[in-house]
């Protein structure tokens, strides 16, 4: 370690332009370059109270040449650095001497797991191009004003290719894309890039609908994409996008400076207007209510909210598309309090009692919105209009007919959404597809039919490639017990998870690894528990990628477990020792906890 080091500067870069980082932890306040040493300055932003480490064999590339870390001040390399109070810190790390005139270069940590990375760290100064090299001309034209598009109700076979500028081979790897439909389901796709930055991904659309990326390398979101059924689309991703993570917390810094994402399909003008990260919020916030109010003065509340923001709106200079955008934006957030008025109730309990993690008693909400007051929230805005779905779906999740509010498209959406879901869980029955006709565009009957076909026909080719043990017989209350029986002597790791659930296919990803290394043993059992609420197709089609036990219980037998094991959430894990003796384990979220706590019981 080099400290108080004395080294006069012949070239000093203020906060360069960073084109790539692997996280937000780390961000570069200056570079010294001199004939001895290059110096960073690092500031770094991370959870106070918690720790974190510079590999000593820590590097800087530029030009095809490797310089050593030499040492550092206010920082000890291979040793735990513990963040304040503040969550920000200052150290410098110093470098074997780099040419003067180097323009770009590279940090890295090495080969190791998690490792820093920040790439096209940029010491000239000039300012960054709104698009990568690589762009079609024709795709970087300015935006053009108008009404916001309607949304397509047909069905498409959608294709998209994605393509990563500029390319670094290793940095970006793979993303999800995560497509929401009309009738408020998301589908997940993972998306693998080859060796020059590209990807395909093709998928069966029903009707207009968003799609949004993540980088799985940083869980960087790459931002959405406006998608019209059966169309074919190239998008062009900007992987600077990653580097504004650790630029983020600089003063005065764009992160409209470029874009993410620009795509040439049917939305693409529409999406040019909506990219802008800087629009201001309208709608509600949670404190803007009180737990203790009646459904009229919820109503009255939101109707005041709805109005207010409305004048700011129809009051602010701006062009008609991004006008009639945020106007809808607005009533779709009105649409999502109306549906969700008791959870808003619930958190403004929680907010003010200053306790996240209890649940309010039933007896504390006492609102109840009655018929009156849906007719006068519909009566607010036109809940017919179609636009509405260019921003969400929340007009699909109030039942209006049954509340004596007389609309086509609104009752389409949620019959729709409802025959939807039945779709997934392979409970259609023909009555229902008859109810579905019965409605003027036949798109949704066309559309719910389409897809339980290919739903069937899926399940009857998976039920045949995976094997799902059968729960054993026996009264709920003793399935957990019947099911782990079996593994007496051994270690168990019973693992609660579901297909919807985002957290647990993370930490399945994460975990699989182990069961070929870390944890590689014949005494340990991996057992899974989902239950009805998973998707019966893409339940068995995750199955072959999850190695262990597999068990898919009833509404009864899941409520007796996570009654049992006091369950908080998914992913739960439950660890059983070689005697049988079960105990919930939460905290195994935590990736190095779960990895230690299995050894400890071998």
């Amino acid at each position: 370690m080099l400290s108080n080091y004395s080294i006069s500067a012949t070239r000093i870069v203020d906060y360069p332009w960073i084109n790539f980082a692997s996280g937000s932890t780390l961000d570069i306040s200056q570079v010294e370059l001199t004939d001895t040493a290059t110096v960073l300055h690092i500031k770094a932003h991370f959870r106070p109270k918690n720790w974190i480490t510079i590999a000593g064999t820590s590097t800087l590339k530029a030009d095809g040449k490797s310089y050593a870390l030499k040492g550092a001040d206010g920082i000890t390399p291979d040793e735990k650095f513990w963040m304040p109070d503040t969550g920000t810190a200052d150290f410098t790390l110093i470098f074997e001497p780099m040419p003067e005139s180097t323009q770009t270069f590279d940090f890295s940590e090495g080969d190791i797991d998690g490792a820093f990375r920040l790439e096209g760290i940029d010491l000239t100064g000039n300012p960054q191009p709104q698009y990568p090299a690589g762009v079609p001309a024709e795709v970087m034209t300015a935006f053009i004003d108008g009404p916001v598009p309607a949304p397509a109700f047909e069905i498409g076979e959608t294709t998209i290719n994605f393509h990563l500028l500029p390319y670094t081979q290793g940095r970006m790897t793979e993303m999800n894309v995560y497509v929401n439909g009309m009738d408020g389901s998301q589908e997940e796709y993972p998306v693998k890039f080859d060796n020059n930055g590209n990807a395909t991904l093709k998928f069966k659309q029903y009707g207009s609908g968003k799609a949004f990326a993540v980088d799985m390398n940083s869980s960087q979101s790459i931002g959405g994409l406006t998608l019209y059924p059966g169309e074919t689309v190239d998008c062009w991703i900007d992987t600077r996008i990653n580097g504004g993570q650790a630029m983020r917390y600089r003063e005065g810094f764009d992160a409209d400076i470029y874009k993410s994402k620009i795509h040439n399909g049917k939305y693409s003008n529409f999406d040019r207007m909506t990219d802008n990260r800087s629009s201001q919020y309208y709608g509600y916030r949670v404190d803007d209510f009180d737990y203790h109010m009646s459904g009229n003065e919820y109503k009255e509340k939101l109707k005041s909210i709805y109005f207010a923001n409305l004048d700011s709106i129809q009051n602010e200079a701006m062009p008609q598309m991004k006008r009639e955008y945020k106007t809808l934006a607005l009533q779709d957030n009105i649409l999502f309090a109306t549906a969700h008025y008791t959870d808003i109730l619930r958190n403004n309990y929680m907010s003010k009692n200053n306790d996240w993690s209890t649940r309010p008693p039933m007896d504390s909400i006492r609102a109840i919105l009655s018929d009156k007051d849906y007719e006068e929230i519909a009566s607010w805005f036109n809940i017919e209009n179609p636009k509405l779905l260019m921003i969400g779906n929340n007009v699909s999740k109030i039942d209006w007919n049954s509340h004596g509010v007389k609309c086509d498209l609104p009752k389409a959406l949620h019959m729709y959404r409802k025959m939807s879901q039945k779709v997934k869980s392979q409970t259609l029955q023909p009555s229902d597809l008859d109810s579905l006709k019965t409605i003027s565009d036949p798109f949704f009957a066309t559309a719910c039919h389409d897809m339980y076909e290919i739903n069937a026909r899926k399940l009857e080719e998976l039920k045949n490639m995976v094997t799902v043990s059968p729960t054993p017989e026996v009264e709920a209350d003793a399935v957990f017990d019947a099911i782990i029986a079996p593994h007496k002597g051994k270690v168990v790791i019973v693992d609660l998870w579901n297909t919807w659930c985002g957290p647990c296919r993370m930490a399945l990803k994460q975990n699989e690894p182990l069961k070929e290394g870390e944890l590689s043993n014949e005494d340990i059992v991996w057992i899974y528990i989902a239950d009805e609420s998973s998707d019966p197709v893409k339940y068995l089609e995750m199955l072959p990628g999850i190695k262990g036990i597999h068990y898919k219980v009833n509404e009864q037998q899941i409520r007796a477990i996570r009654k049992r094991f006091e369950v908080d959430g998914i992913p739960y894990y439950i660890l059983v020792d070689r005697e049988g003796n079960a105990e919930g384990r939460p905290d195994l979220r935590d990736h190095s906890k779960y990895i230690n706590a299995i050894k400890s019981k071998l």
